[in-house]
């Protein structure tokens, strides 16, 4: 998941810088950012579900065999279980013995031990009794019992104990659905240690509890399967429901993020820039309605503002007399090849010499458009100030970009020019 997200990103920030250095770091950071919001953005569902689910529970919904359901009730556990440490009676527990070892001066944490064991578990709800048959996820407060007690305690329970090699992953086996739904584990991580150095912790379950738990149902064992998220308490809706508000929070943060990260990147990389540099590329539509979007709802508010200095533009390298964009009306499509002065200061755009049908820009502010020897003028509500660009050079050289995009969409232009122009005409005409 993170690597198409880091290639969008990449992509993205290519087509507006185009240089592999800026692809691969914004690829990177847009991707670390889209991912954690499309995280919690899909956690959103399961956790509408499991609220629902929990809600089904407990207004007396009759669980449904072969689906994750809620079960909410009293918990009971058939038979009892010593904790390690502290001794105290429980039906499930967890336990760490953990050590610090010190090579050339540097310390590193470990945990030498650790365990988990349950007797079996099952939920009293009304006159029913759903047992669990699966090692549940549950968060449960980690105590750090101490004293000399609790030490000799320790020292015997781990002399007396056979340790099995520690996983190299951390999931345990969690499906007791062909068990009766007791499990004992206990690993040794690294060589042995002095248990008078170690930190002792625990973590208990008792009976007699209120629960809720989530799993898979099988009517035919009575019984919740793996995987069984399990939770203590009685306001487990109300925990279920604040969850998906966090989600929707984090996810809306972190969109946010990727919005304004965006924004301040399209800001300062404008799209003209990337078509100079890569005159050989053609800029999707998409990209010049988001270049014009951020023109008019970022930079203009922000230069207006004094946050932002008016930014220059960016031109393309074209031979005198060629021009090279299109103008698309109504899904026909006239690729604007040639530029040629006609006259005071007005340059015709055109798919080859002589053509009538093309665009007219007349005097910078004007322009026309001209399909099947029909002509109209582009209104000047549908340019922005950057849509029209121009700059007149030494020797009469005349260049510049034309930017036009009807509010529906029918009518469409973007096309860069170069021709020579009668200067002496020009700035006689500007006067």
């Amino acid at each position: 998941m993170f690597l198409a997200l880091a290639g969008v990103s990449g992509w993205f920030v290519y087509r507006r810088a185009p240089t592999t250095e800026g692809a691969f770091i914004g690829g990177a950071v847009g991707g670390l950012i889209l991912l954690i919001a499309f995280g919690w953005l899909s956690a959103i569902p399961a956790r509408i579900l499991e609220w629902w689910r929990i809600v089904t529970a407990r207004f007396g919904g009759d669980p449904r065999d072969g689906k994750r359901v809620a079960i909410i009730g009293t918990l009971r556990g058939h038979g009892e279980l010593t904790a390690p440490f502290s001794r105290e009676r429980c039906v499930l527990y967890s336990y760490e013995i953990a050590t610090t070892d010190t090579h050339d001066n540097e310390s590193t944490y470990r945990v030498a031990y650790e365990g988990f064991a349950m007797v079996p578990l099952s939920i009293e709800h009304g006159p029913e009794r759903t047992r669990i048959l699966a090692r549940p996820d549950i968060k449960l407060a980690k105590t750090r019992p101490q004293g000399l007690a609790v030490e000799e305690n320790a020292k015997h329970f781990v002399e007396n104990t056979t340790f099995a090699p520690a996983p190299k992953k951390s999931a345990e086996e969690k499906d007791l659905s062909h068990t009766d739904g007791h499990l004992r584990v206990d690993y040794q991580r690294g060589p042995e240690t002095n248990l008078g150095a170690c930190a002792l912790f625990e973590k208990l379950l008792r009976a007699e509890v209120s629960v809720c738990a989530i799993g898979e149902f099988r009517a035919d064992r009575r019984a919740l399967l793996a995987p069984v998220t399990l939770r203590t308490g009685t306001s487990f809706g109300i925990g279920a429901a604040w969850r998906v508000v966090n989600a929707a929070i984090a996810c809306a943060i972190f969109t946010a993020f990727a919005l304004v990260a965006l924004t301040l990147f399209c800001v300062n990389f404008p799209i003209d820039a990337a078509e100079q540099s890569h005159p050989q590329r053609t800029v999707d539509w998409w990209e010049v309605d988001l270049e014009r979007l951020i023109q008019k709802h970022v930079r203009m508010p922000l230069a207006e503002a004094g946050m932002l200095s008016t930014q220059g533009f960016y031109l393309q390298q074209l031979c005198i007399g060629c021009a090279k964009g299109r103008l698309e009306i109504g899904g026909r499509t006239l690729e604007l090849k040639h530029a040629a002065y006609t006259g005071g200061r007005s340059v015709h755009l055109s798919a080859k010499p002589g053509d009538r049908d093309g665009v007219t820009l007349d005097g910078r502010d004007r322009v026309v458009l001209t399909i099947d020897g029909k002509s109209a003028d582009v209104p000047a509500s549908w340019l922005l100030p950057n849509d029209i660009v121009t700059a007149l050079g030494s020797e009469g050289e005349y260049e510049g970009r034309v930017t036009v995009i009807a509010p529906d969409g029918w009518i469409r232009c973007r096309v860069s020019f170069n021709t020579r122009v009668d200067e002496d005409a020009w700035l006689v005409k500007r006067n």
